[in-house]
């Protein structure tokens, strides 16, 4: 009994809570810097967080046993209720929130994907959800101001539940989609190519290319490779763009014979390419593609009204001022 007893002060103690957080921060910090994509799903940092929700867990326990021991009603109005009741606030709203953070570290995931203009995405393939949907990809599109830089990226997409289309979004940075519990969030995006190929013997061929992917030339040992697309092309900025907004659109490639590089040029869609006397491609147009961040948070809003509470808290114990003792008769 005497152990165990050693063993609850110990874990129940404010001194340990303060170095377990240390730890947590200290391997956080290391963490980000040295694999932010896995460390936080790692097994370390969520018995961690498990030691610590335990810590505060018990030290909310104690605060409330000892507020409920307190001898009488008159020694109670003598104390500081609402500091008291404001540290307990403040434990419940840390342990709200650890009790989230620790439902995201074993129940959240938040995955990128791609999805092509025209395309479908089922969700359940990404993300475990109780209720699968589908989105399509309508269309990605830039606006641009005046001076050709980006002010906003835009994927507009339809929400598919089984056979119908419930709801068109359009997201964006400041907007994402939130639909049955997972959240999609705009992170990036890029652009695919179609190309076609022929030659005077009848070889036909077509492909969707992303950059560095290659289109052999059938019958011959050449090789075409899509390089980069460049929307604003400009001689004097070499193969980076002037601006994303395709006011001079370009496509470059290399060209290779038995892995040898012959030649490197850009070129404008629709352009007939002479790979040699009897073969030819062509960039047809492009395809754009919207990257996104699906992400699902289970312990969101018990982590939320944590926050809340902590915040209540604070306010409570350190902005409030001491309620006036009762006279005694």
């Amino acid at each position: 009994m005497r152990i165990l007893r050693m063993i609850y002060r110990f874990l129940s103690s404010m001194k340990t809570g303060l170095i377990i957080l240390g730890i947590i921060g200290l391997f956080s910090a290391i963490g980000s810097g040295l694999s932010p994509e896995n460390f936080f799903q790692s097994t370390a940092f969520k018995l961690s967080l498990i030691l610590l929700l335990l810590n505060m867990t018990l030290c909310t326990f104690n605060q409330l046993y000892t507020y409920a021991n307190t001898r009488t009603k008159k020694d109670r109005m003598r104390t500081n209720l609402w500091r008291r009741i404001g540290i307990l606030t403040l434990h419940v709203g840390m342990v709200l929130i650890l009790i989230g953070g620790t439902i995201n570290a074993f129940g959240g995931q938040s995955l990128p994907v791609s999805i092509v203009q025209g395309e479908v995405l089922d969700i359940s393939e990404v993300i475990n959800t109780a209720n699968p949907f589908q989105v399509k990809l309508n269309e990605f599109k830039i606006e641009f101001n005046d001076d050709g830089s980006p002010s906003q990226y835009y994927s507009d997409v339809s929400i598919i539940d089984g056979d119908n289309v419930t709801e068109q979004y359009s997201i964006n940075v400041n907007n994402p989609l939130i639909y049955e519990g997972i959240k999609a969030y705009q992170h990036s995006f890029g652009y695919l190519v179609n190309v076609t190929g022929e030659s005077s013997s009848g070889w036909e061929a077509q492909k969707t290319l992303a950059e560095g992917d290659l289109f052999d030339i059938q019958g011959s040992e050449k090789t075409v490779k899509f390089y980069k697309y460049i929307p604003n092309f400009d001689p004097n900025y070499g193969l980076e763009t002037k601006s994303l907004r395709p006011d001079n659109p370009r496509v470059v490639y290399s060209l290779y014979d038995k892995g040898k590089l012959l030649k490197v040029a850009a070129v404008t869609f629709g352009e007939r390419i002479e790979i040699d006397s009897e073969n030819f491609m062509t960039f047809v147009d492009l395809k754009p593609f919207t990257v996104l961040t699906i992400k699902k948070d289970p312990g969101l809003l018990m982590a939320s009204l944590g926050g809340l509470m902590l915040m209540l808290g604070t306010c409570l114990a350190l902005f409030l001022k001491q309620t006036k003792q009762e006279e005694l008769p």
